[in-house]
C-alpha cells in the first residue's frame, strides 16, 4: 500500500475541487452551442465564414470568427467523444487555469495549508461556464506564472510566450490582455529599476531588454490569424459594442449589494487590500501594479473579474505568510475568531501530524470514486442527470426538429444558440448570444415585444410564423409574455412542457406529426 501521508492529501485537494466544479458545470444556454455549431460548419465546409448565417435578423452582415480555433477544438472534441466528454475538456480547462496560480502560491511560502486554502477559495471565483473565455483563462495563467519566474529570476521561460500567443489570439479576443500583463510587467520593473538599480531582486538592463524583445515578438505572434491587423478593430467593436455594455450583465460592473458580486470579487478584493496593509512584507512597485490594475480592470466589468483572482492569489499568500498575528491580535480583539482561524493555519504547518497511511488511503480511494459518481458519463448514463442547464428547451426543439417546422420563430435571446446548434440551417434564431452582431437598436426593438401593447404588430414586420417561450419565471418577459399570447385569438399551442411552450400562428397550416403536448 503507497504511503499516503497528510500532507499529500492537501496538495491534492486544489485538483480535486477545480475538478469536480468543473464537470458540475452544466452546458450553458449562452455562448457556448454556436460556438459548436461554426466549428462543425468550419470542419464540414473548410473554411471560416465571413458573415452571418445563424440568424434570419442579421443575415448576411459581416461577422468575424475570431475564436475559430476553438469553435474548431469544441467540435473535434463533440465529435469524438460528445457531450460528456466536452464537459470533461471543460473541467481540464479550469485545472490548466488552477495549475500555474497554484504554483505561484506554492513558490510564494513554505506552509502548504495556506497556499491550498487560498487556491481552492480563489479557484471557486474563476468564471466557469463552457466558453471560449475560458482558454483565455488557461493562457493568461500561464503568461502570468512565465513573467512571474522571470521577474524573481527563478526561471527563464521567455521564449514560450509567443509560441503560447499564436495559439491565443486564435482561441480568443483576450489575447490582448496578455499583451498587456507583459506591458504591465516591463514598465513596473523598469521603474524599479531607475529608483534604484542596484537592489535586491531588480532586473537588470539586459533584463529589460529581453523583455520589451518578447513583447514585440509576441505583438508580431498576433497578426498571425486570419484577420491579420484587423483583428484589433474586431475587438475595439466587441469591447465597445453599446448593445453589449448596456444589455450584457457580464459587461456591467460587479455589484456590491449581492451576493455573488461580494463572494466572486468584492471579498477577495477587500480581503487581499488589508492583507496587504497589514503584511510585514511590503508590496513592491510591480505587486502594487498588478492589483491596482487588475483591480479596476475587474470594476469594470464582471467578465474581467477572473483576471483579478488570478492575479491576486500568491500576492493573497505571500502577504498572510507575512501577517504579524500579535498586534493584529491587539487590533482585531473584537474579531478574535478571524485570528484564531489564521493563527490555526500557521501553528498546523509546525505541528508534526499523526501519520495513518491506510486512512489517508481511504480518502484517496473515496475522492476518486467521488469523481467517478460525478463523472459526466455516469451522471448521463447512470443517473440519467441531463449535462445541459435545466432551462434548456429540449423538448420544443426536438418537436421543431421531428415535425420539420418552417417559419421565422420568435423566441427569448437565451434560446437563440441552442436553437442554432440543433435546427440550423432548417431553422435560423431570431436573436442570440452575439449581442454585438445585432446592435443596440435591435436589441431595444426585441425588449420592447415582450411589453408592448402593439406585439402583434412588431412580430409581423419580421414574419413570425411560431413563438418559443420560455416559462422560466426568472426570464421575466418571455414568462408574462406567455400569458398575452394565451389570450390572444391569432396563435395556437403546438407544444408545451414545464420549461417551453411553442404557439404557431392560426392563420397558416401547420403540419406536425404529433398533438399539442402539455405537462
Amino acid at each position: 500500500m503507497p504511503k499516503i501521508r497528510i500532507e499529500h492529501l492537501w496538495l491534492w485537494l486544489p485538483l480535486f475541487a477545480i475538478l469536480l466544479r468543473g464537470m458540475l458545470f452544466p452546458l450553458p444556454m449562452l455562448d457556448f452551442w454556436w460556438h459548436l455549431k461554426m466549428g462543425e460548419v468550419i470542419v464540414t465546409t473548410g473554411s471560416i465564414p465571413r458573415t452571418d448565417l445563424f440568424s434570419f435578423t442579421a443575415a448576411g452582415k459581416p461577422f468575424i470568427v475570431q475564436n475559430w480555433l476553438a469553435d474548431v477544438l469544441y467540435y473535434l472534441v463533440y465529435r469524438a467523444g460528445g457531450l460528456p466528454l466536452l464537459v470533461l475538456l471543460h473541467a481540464l480547462l479550469l485545472v490548466a487555469v488552477m495549475l500555474p496560480v497554484y504554483s505561484l502560491c506554492r513558490e510564494s511560502t513554505n506552509k502548504l495549508r495556506l497556499s491550498v486554502l487560498v487556491t481552492v477559495i480563489v479557484s471557486l471565483t474563476f468564471f466557469g461556464n463552457p466558453r471560449p473565455q475560458v482558454f483565455s483563462f488557461v493562457f493568461f495563467s500561464l503568461f502570468y506564472w512565465v513573467l512571474e519566474g522571470y521577474r524573481h529570476q527563478r526561471r527563464d521561460f521567455l521564449w514560450i510566450l509567443p509560441i503560447l500567443m499564436l495559439l491565443w489570439v486564435n482561441l480568443h479576443g483576450a489575447f490582448v490582455v496578455g499583451l498587456g500583463l507583459i506591458a504591465l510587467y516591463l514598465c513596473s520593473e523598469a521603474l524599479r529599476h531607475l529608483l534604484d538599480p542596484s537592489a535586491l531582486g531588480v532586473l537588470s538592463l539586459r533584463q529589460l531588454q529581453k523583455l520589451l524583445l518578447v513583447l514585440g515578438v509576441n505583438i508580431l505572434a498576433t497578426l498571425v490569424n486570419p484577420e491579420t491587423y484587423k483583428v484589433y478593430d474586431y475587438i475595439r467593436v466587441v469591447t465597445s459594442d453599446p448593445a453589449s455594455q448596456r444589455f450584457v450583465i457580464e459587461w456591467q460592473p460587479p455589484r456590491i449589494d449581492t451576493v455573488a458580486g461580494v463572494f466572486v470579487f468584492y471579498g477577495l478584493f477587500f480581503i487581499t487590500m488589508l492583507a496587504l496593509f497589514y503584511s510585514d512584507l511590503r508590496p513592491g512597485v510591480t505587486d502594487l501594479a498588478l492589483f491596482l490594475g487588475f483591480s479596476i480592470f475587474a470594476m469594470w466589468a464582471v467578465r474581467n473579474v477572473t483576471w483579478f483572482s488570478i492575479i491576486a492569489a500568491p500576492l493573497l499568500v505571500r502577504s498572510l505568510v507575512r501577517l504579524p498575528f500579535d498586534r493584529i491580535e491587539m487590533r482585531l480583539k473584537r474579531f478574535r475568531p478571524i485570528d484564531l482561524v489564521m493563527g490555526s493555519l500557521h501553528k498546523a504547518e509546525r505541528a508534526p501530524a499523526p501519520v495513518h497511511y491506510r486512512f489517508n488511503a481511504m480518502l484517496v480511494c473515496l475522492a476518486l470514486l467521488f469523481l467517478v459518481r460525478f463523472s459526466p458519463w455516469v451522471r448521463s448514463e447512470v443517473y440519467r442527470v441531463s449535462l445541459l442547464a435545466p432551462e434548456t428547451p429540449i423538448g420544443a426543439i426536438t418537436f421543431l426538429e421531428q415535425n420539420k417546422l418552417e417559419g421565422n420563430i420568435f423566441h427569448p435571446q437565451i434560446f437563440g444558440d441552442y436553437l442554432i446548434w440543433r435546427l440550423w440551417p432548417r431553422q435560423r434564431s431570431f436573436f442570440d448570444g452575439r449581442v454585438h452582431l445585432f446592435g443596440e437598436s435591435f436589441v431595444c426593438e426585441y425588449q420592447s415585444i415582450f411589453y408592448d401593447t402593439h406585439w402583434a404588430e412588431l412580430l409581423k414586420r419580421h414574419k413570425i410564423r411560431f413563438l418559443l417561450l420560455s416559462k422560466d419565471p426568472r426570464d421575466e418577459g418571455s414568462f408574462r409574455f406567455v400569458d398575452n399570447v394565451r389570450s390572444s385569438a391569432d396563435w395556437i399551442t403546438l407544444y408545451e412542457d414545464s420549461i417551453s411552450v411553442l404557439f404557431a400562428k392560426k392563420d397558416e397550416p401547420v403540419k406536425a406529426s404529433r398533438l399539442p403536448i402539455s405537462d
